[in-house]
């Protein structure tokens, strides 16, 4: 990944378990940090190959620049899930500071800049996230992963394709919420991304759909054997269906969802599940 905020170039590989290095981006052959396996957290990649890691860098709390980062180590056991669990799951970590690649510790109650799944949910053989792409646009970010449609999943358990989101300024990723996205045509419904981007249209494209230019879109490119689709998404029209998600989850107390994900006791455990498509 190119930081280009901090002219640095991060490589983070299976070779050395997930852990990063940061290399000078006018010579990337020159070190600037050295992998140190002792620090807190050294872990950021996943140590298996099949199991692509995604990350960027993008604005964090006071003012700051952070490396976002999502990825499913898939652990086996709960003891290597300890050691492990920052990367199962979404975490926000140092670019700048002598805490490179480490966490922000976790407060009192357990919370911090990061939602990771619980050990059951991440030793489970049945139910491994697969991240796809992520960007960061006004004030969020955002992962597309690739996941079983539901929570405790089986080996049969049908996949689709999420799309998270966690606000910039939030310390303890409160903010954090999901909900699966869809491409329709007139007579299928394409559930997997393979790809995705976010662009500003030119004027063509904004005059042809009604748009500024000044507004997002986001292109997916969806695989729905034995065809594939590209459908476009307003950034507009994906806040809107979050902030209608977070309200019907907390205005309903039979809309609790998220549960293969580790929350402290004094948060809810209530993560908007309704689609944008």
């Amino acid at each position: 990944m190119v930081d280009n905020h901090h002219s640095q170039l991060v490589t983070c590989g299976t070779v050395f378990q997930g852990t990063c290095q940061s290399r000078h981006l006018f010579n990337i052959s020159q070190l600037k940090v050295e992998i140190v396996p002792t620090f807190v957290y050294p872990f950021v990649a996943s140590r298996r190959s099949t199991h692509p890691a995604v990350a960027f860098a993008a604005p964090g709390p006071s003012n700051s620049v952070r490396l976002y980062v999502g990825t499913d180590d898939q652990p086996n056991s709960e003891s290597l899930w300890y050691s492990r669990q920052f990367t199962c799951g979404v975490a926000r970590r140092f670019l700048d500071t002598d805490k490179i690649f480490q966490i922000n510790e976790p407060n009192s109650d357990k919370d911090g800049p990061f939602a990771v799944l619980t050990s059951y949910a991440a030793t489970s053989s049945s139910f491994l996230v697969t991240y796809v792409s992520g960007f960061s646009v006004e004030g969020f970010s955002y992962f597309i992963s690739n996941q079983p449609n539901v929570y405790p999943a089986t080996s049969s358990t049908p996949q689709s394709s999420k799309l998270s989101q966690v606000c910039h300024e939030d310390e303890f990723f409160d903010s954090f919420v999901e909900m699966p996205i869809i491409c329709r045509s007139e007579n299928k419904d394409y559930n997997l991304v393979r790809a995705s981007t976010l662009l500003q249209p030119g004027s063509a494209l904004a005059t042809s759909m009604g748009l500024p230019t000044s507004d997002y879109l986001l292109m997916t490119a969806f695989y729905g054997d034995p065809d594939t689709a590209l459908c476009l998404y307003q950034l507009t029209d994906i806040r809107k269906q979050f902030t209608a998600n977070i309200q019907a989850c907390y205005s309903s107390s039979t809309v609790h969802v998220g549960s293969q994900f580790q929350r402290s006791a004094s948060n809810t455990n209530c993560i908007p599940d309704l689609q944008v498509g």
